[in-house]
């Protein structure tokens, strides 16, 4: 699933990454994390699988909507816009070529149509197509014989021989659900996170699984002695949170400016793939780039009440940041913080994976992390746990296959 930096679905709830929440959410956000944290270290000590569920993101494309109509109890596909306002439901290959066109989305939607009814899908559901079988390209790879495919941004192998290998080789289609649908009309659903597949009917020309984290390795475990670095990195962040103001949402909150703006400045320091490690310097690196978008707006205006409104803003600005410094240098040094624990997480978890995961560079393809985790709380609120200089970076840079 392409993961834009401001992931919006249709129905579906905005996925922050789990260190901008003190940011959004100020300290109440902070704490958040904290047992996020707690949940991730229970789940991957081995203790709890309830503390926290934790799902797999993929980079797959074209995200497919596909289920039992239960408005008239007839299999349909498309993709997010089947609810939309003027909604483009799919049950036959005329009512693909007229929503979608005959092109390589169009192609892909009518292989789904045709091959995923055969699982039997009951309820409405969400995945992202991993491949059709005309997308599987077989490689050697370290003198082994694999079967690859690339959805998106990230290449995808597999080893020919084994279990997985003959399930891919043998499916037309390959889809990851992660998503589920509930309402007694399309226009009128609520989804929830997550999708059990348990009871769909397994047929040789689908591969398909939910999201849900799996260490299949059995190496994704904390040691004791990680789980004691974890548990001390967690103690840290509760010393570095305490810094922070309770009222920290009011303070940004004196600026309507400065969390939208700041939230665009950390995504462009990631196309550049540079995040300042020194607080001070990541202040002094936003308030030059707010400056630059203010007068970048201004260049296209000719109105003299909307050009004044922008010249307030850049004199405002400054003082904020002034004024705010104290907060400021709390919350980014928090932040930094849980960079660095979500790092640690992250080269755990990803040793978990069945597939592989590669980029395509100039001299062959290179050897790169899986997109990034989901973790969702018992309260079903979630975040994402991703490699922004990774995997973002990629993102932000390149241009989908499919606009998701």
């Amino acid at each position: 699933m392409l993961i834009e930096d401001v992931l919006t679905e249709f129905k579906r709830t905005h996925l922050e990454h789990i260190e901008d929440i003190v940011i959004t959410d100020g300290y109440q956000g902070g704490k958040a994390v904290l047992e996020y944290f707690r949940g991730l270290l229970l789940t991957l000590k081995g203790t709890s699988s309830e503390a926290m569920s934790v799902s797999v993101k993929w980079d797959g494309a074209p995200a497919v909507v596909c289920g039992t109509n239960p408005e008239n109890g007839r299999f349909f596909v498309g993709t997010k816009s089947v609810f939309a306002q003027n909604a483009k439901v799919n049950y036959s290959k005329k009512d693909i070529a007229n929503n979608h066109g005959t092109d390589d989305l169009g192609q892909k939607l009518l292989k789904c149509l045709v091959h995923l009814k055969k699982i039997n899908i009951q309820e409405v559901i969400q995945g992202d197509l991993l491949f059709t079988d005309e997308d599987i390209v077989r490689k050697n790879i370290d003198g082994k014989p694999h079967l690859t495919f690339t959805p998106n941004q990230i290449t995808y192998a597999v080893p020919e021989s084994g279990e997985l290998g003959a399930k891919i080789d043998r499916a037309k289609v390959g889809i990851i659900f992660h998503t589920t649908y509930t309402g007694d009309t399309l226009a009128d659903m609520n989804a929830q996170g997550g999708a059990d597949v348990s009871s769909f009917t397994q047929s040789n020309d689908v591969f398909f699984d939910n999201a849900t984290y799996k260490d299949v390795s059995g190496s994704a475990k904390f040691t004791d002695a990680e789980t004691k670095q974890f548990f001390n990195g967690i103690e840290k962040l509760e010393t570095l949170l305490n810094a922070v103001p309770r009222n920290l949402s009011s303070v940004l909150g004196q600026n309507q400016d400065f969390i939208p703006m700041f939230q665009m400045y950390i995504n462009a320091m990631v196309r550049e793939g540079k995040l300042p490690n020194n607080v001070n310097t990541f202040l002094q690196g936003f308030k030059k780039f707010y400056a630059d978008r203010m007068k970048q707006q201004m260049s296209g205006l000719k109105a003299q009440k909307a050009l004044q409104l922008r010249q307030d803003k850049m004199k405002q600005m400054p003082v904020f940041l002034n004024r705010a410094r104290k907060p400021l240098q709390a919350m980014l040094t928090f932040y930094r913080a849980v960079q660095t624990m979500k790092a640690f997480i992250l080269k755990k978890m990803n040793q978990a994976q069945a597939i592989g995961s590669f980029s395509q560079t100039d001299s062959g393809l290179e050897v790169t992390e899986p997109e990034g985790f989901v973790a969702v709380d018992k309260g079903g609120n979630a975040v994402k746990l991703v490699d922004r200089l990774g995997f973002s970076r990629r993102n932000l840079t390149a241009i989908s296959k499919f606009k998701k």
